[in-house]
């Protein structure tokens, strides 16, 4: 069997799992990672070899097959919501862009009243999947991994304060200009999810962006 084509279909749903050796696939992390740190040809070699790609449609759920993959991913195209179910409403939490990190361990813990955290996709999307395995060698043989994963972790603790500062924001409309500010392109969030991440009214975002539009 041809590995390099080889492919994994879960269900009726159009998610495809590809092997990794298509390495133009993965080097959007490679190229990350250098930004932020000079890499040894064993990092190189490891990411190019281990890691592989999974493919999501938009509005395809991605709860399960992240739930089911013991796997750090990075998002190298696409947009994500991530969001939970409490009281019979649809809450947003985070919108997740390229270069973002997520991990299979997220979908351990339980949220307000032991709610479970689901994704899904609002665009076409791709990640870069390196199992945990994959994680525990790069830190076992190459020095930089802690480096980079401590830059990685120190970047996802800023952007979380930049979010638990941005929902305490007594007026909407600041919540709004300032959320434009630290998203690169708000105008490819759904307005409905958008308003339930700012924690407003769709029709009071729809107010406020033909206001700033004015403006």
């Amino acid at each position: 069997m041809n590995q390099s084509r080889l492919f994994f279909e879960f269900n009726t749903e159009n998610i495809i799992l590809a092997l990794s050796n298509k390495k133009n696939m993965v080097t959007p992390f490679i190229s990350y990672c250098k930004a932020n740190h000079t890499l040894s040809p064993k990092f190189i070699k490891l990411i190019r070899s281990d890691a592989y790609i999974l493919e999501v449609s938009r509005h395809q759920d991605l709860t399960q097959i992240l739930q089911d993959t013991d796997s750090t991913f990075f998002l190298s195209s696409g947009l994500i919501r991530k969001y939970i179910e409490h009281q019979g409403k649809d809450i947003t939490l985070d919108f997740l862009s390229e270069d973002n990190l997520l991990d299979s361990d997220l979908f351990k813990y339980q949220y307000l009243e032991g709610q479970e955290l689901r994704l899904k996709a609002l665009e076409d999307s791709r990640l870069i999947v390196m199992p945990h395995a994959l994680i525990n060698k790069l830190l076992r043989h190459c020095p930089e991994s802690g480096f980079i994963l401590k830059t990685l972790m120190t970047r996802k603790i800023y952007q979380l304060n930049e979010q638990a500062a941005l929902s305490r924001i007594p007026d909407a409309s600041s919540r709004y200009q300032i959320f434009c500010s630290l998203f690169s392109n708000p105008k490819r969030i759904p307005g409905k999810y958008l308003a339930s991440y700012l924690g407003m009214r769709q029709e009071t975002l729809s107010r406020i962006k033909a206001s700033t539009e004015l403006n």
